[in-house]
C-alpha cells in the first residue's frame, strides 16, 4: 500500500492467510477496525480478504 488513508477510509487487502494475519496485527496496533473474510469456496487458491477502516 503506497498511500495514506483519509480519515474513515477503508483498505481491502487480498493475500495469503499468513500475510493477512501479519497485516491484521499491525492494523489493530494502529487502532484500525478490521474484519477478515474467507473468499468464495468456488474460487481457486487459499487467499483471505482483510477489510480495515
Amino acid at each position: 500500500m503506497d498511500r495514506m488513508l483519509r480519515p474513515d477510509g477503508t483498505v481491502i487487502i487480498r493475500d495469503s492467510p499468513e500475510v493477512i494475519d501479519k497485516v491484521s496485527r499491525i492494523a489493530l496496533a494502529i487502532r484500525w477496525t478490521t474484519a477478515i473474510h474467507e473468499k468464495k469456496p468456488e474460487s481457486n487458491g487459499r487467499e483471505k480478504i482483510l477489510v480495515a477502516t
